[in-house]
């Protein structure tokens, strides 16, 4: 500047360069910013990823000279080529179409910080890439769906080595206007999921009485917003947690979870205890967890229970570290609220079969009952009638020889039908009389059954062979009925050997114990197995073994009130085994 204080033409010169630099820096900041805006605002309206992505590399290019991008979505094994650049080779097209291994370096690098990574002096043949010499800087951008990499967002710059800081910033505006809608596209994928899956339980709850099958539409609910997630549906069998319904992929984890888990397991055990859901933000694999498998997990259980006794369990666990939201809380509650209702519909429906299969099982008794009445109580009453007529006559010609000898016969006959009313108000006692459910020795029962026939071995040597027997759930009261009837079964049907051996042994199964009884006897025909446990039903006559035809039917009403089953096995001439089921302790 001279002394007159005007400017040389070299400084105007250097202040119109300047003023047009600045100028020209405005005008491509306020493009940036305008073609962000209208991202945004296309982001903020549109749930289209696809079209968005479009969108992405339109807005990329205006303001990144030389560059290629692509969107990605991740096809099984491969990352696929959904959305790319103008201007690209041949023959690098056919790769991109192809798909690039989820393990590529580069790829891999930014899926692992879940965060975009940008790559100056990139090189191609480092990253397995042919045909993708041209570009010495790449930027990649991840996005999620839960916890899975979905898609990736990559670009790659043609004549430059190292990204600008403005650059940059532009890059990751975009991705995250694009993560914005990519985001809410799956909310609203996963709430529509979510919505059907709530609906499809809500008409199982009404409609379904299989617990598993409740069970899996709870999953299925859950899944809907949660993906990510292992389930599991577990049932108590009075010895351990097992398994009904889970969607571990581990086969050796699942195997085990079906075969059964301790009541101490960690999770398990808290849910009991509270009485209600319990959340693990981390859980460590030692702690034997049910719903997963992995070093640190993040888990939730909530427990069921009847008549104050836990019978089932829902769980959930993820192998991602996980602290449990309000929201993520909430929902587990929901569905494990919901399968609840469900779970207590179905065990209603299954008491109500139970009590209909009593019912019928009565029904069949009184029938037997009326048959009696009209068929067995009337043998002993002929003999009474006709036997009393006999004496009369004897008595009036003075044969009192013949009157005593009806008088003995009238007398068996009315002993025999005492024994009858006897036996038939012990088959209505057995099942009417409610159960006290208890944890019972069958060691004990089966001591005071063989003190309560010994005197009917009529001074026989028996031998009698009884293996250690297990502890089960029952009424004692009436299961000592079971094994003094099957026990004096057993002395009866032996009375013909010279040398009688009668065993009793159990066996653990998954659910119960089988229970015998064996005896050398006299056998019977299998064919007639079905008719021992009805009333008043004899495969042998009166001459050769006493009875009333009730004994085996009160046994089995006890049993099926037990909640288990009993049937025979026999082979004529060589023996009977009595079988019957009881629940393991609870």
């Amino acid at each position: 500047m001279s002394d007159s204080g005007l400017s040389t033409p070299a400084t105007l010169s250097d202040e119109v360069i300047r003023l047009r630099e600045a100028l020209a820096a405005a005008q491509q900041q306020n493009e940036v910013l305008s073609t962000f805006v209208a991202l945004s605002e296309a982001a903020a309206t549109t749930d289209d990823v696809t079209a968005l992505a479009r969108h992405v590399g339109g807005v990329l290019r205006r303001n990144i000279p030389n560059l290629l991008a692509v969107y990605f979505t991740c096809q099984g094994e491969r990352w696929e080529a959904d959305v790319v650049s103008d201007a690209v080779p041949p023959e690098f097209m056919v790769l991109l179409r192809s798909g690039l291994p989820l393990d590529t370096p580069f790829l891999a690098q930014t899926v692992a910080a879940r965060t975009p990574q940008f790559f100056d002096h990139w090189n191609s043949a480092e990253q397995g890439m042919p045909y993708a010499e041209q570009f010495q800087a790449a930027g990649v951008a991840p996005f999620f769906q839960g916890h899975q990499p979905a898609a990736l967002l990559v670009v790659g710059l043609v004549g430059q080595a190292v990204w600008t800081a403005q650059q940059r910033q532009l890059f990751t505006a975009v991705y995250r206007a694009l993560y914005s809608a990519q985001q809410r596209k799956a909310l609203g994928q996963e709430q529509q999921r979510a919505l059907e899956a709530f609906m499809t339980l809500t008409e199982a709850i009404g409609l379904e009485t299989d617990r598993v099958q409740l069970a899996e539409r709870a999953s299925e609910l859950f899944l809907a917003s949660m993906p990510d997630w292992s389930t599991g549906y577990y049932e108590w069998n009075g010895r351990l947690w097992r398994a009904r319904h889970t969607n571990v992929p581990d086969p050796v984890l699942r195997d085990a979870l079906f075969a059964g888990i301790p009541a101490s397991t960690r999770g398990l055990s808290e849910a009991v205890e509270t009485r209600g859901p319990v959340f693990f933000d981390r859980l460590g694999a030692h702690d034997e967890l049910v719903a997963g498998a992995g070093s640190s997990l993040a888990a939730a259980f909530i427990p069921y229970f009847r008549d104050g006794q836990p019978v089932a369990m829902f769980a959930i666990s993820s192998e991602q570290y996980q602290m449990w939201l309000p929201e993520d809380r909430a929902l587990f509650e929901a569905v494990g609220r919901s399968l609840g209702l469900g779970l207590e519909r179905a065990w209603q429906a299954q008491d109500l079969e139970e009590q209909r299969g009593e019912l019928q099982a009565a029904n069949e008794d009184l029938e037997a009952f009326a048959y009696s009445v009209s068929h067995d109580l009337r043998t002993p009453v002929r003999h009474v009638k006709g036997f009393t007529e006999l004496g009369r006559r004897a008595m009036a010609q003075g044969q009192l020889d013949k009157v005593e000898r009806a008088f003995q016969v009238m007398e068996g006959a009315a002993d025999q039908m005492n024994r009858m009313i006897d036996a038939m108000l012990a088959l209505s006692h057995s099942t009417l009389q409610p159960l006290a459910q208890a944890k019972v020795n069958l060691s004990a029962l089966v001591d005071q059954a063989r003190q309560d026939v010994a005197d009917e071995s009529g001074g026989r040597q028996i031998e009698w062979y009884v293996a250690p027997l297990p502890q089960v759930t029952g009424d004692a009261a009436t299961l000592q009925q079971v094994l003094t009837n099957l026990l004096s079964n057993a002395v009866k049907f032996t009375r013909i050997r010279e040398r009688a051996v009668i065993e009793i042994g159990a066996q653990a199964g998954d659910e119960a114990w089988t229970v015998w009884v064996r005896d050398n006897g006299v056998g019977f025909e299998p064919a007639y197995a079905d008719r021992l446990f009805s009333p008043f039903q004899r495969l042998h006559g009166q001459s050769e073994f006493e009875g009333t035809g009730v004994g085996l039917a009160t046994v089995r009403r006890i049993i099926v009130r037990h909640g288990g089953r009993i049937w025979a096995d026999s082979v004529p001439g060589q023996g009977t085994t009595f079988s019957f089921t009881l629940p393991h302790v609870r």
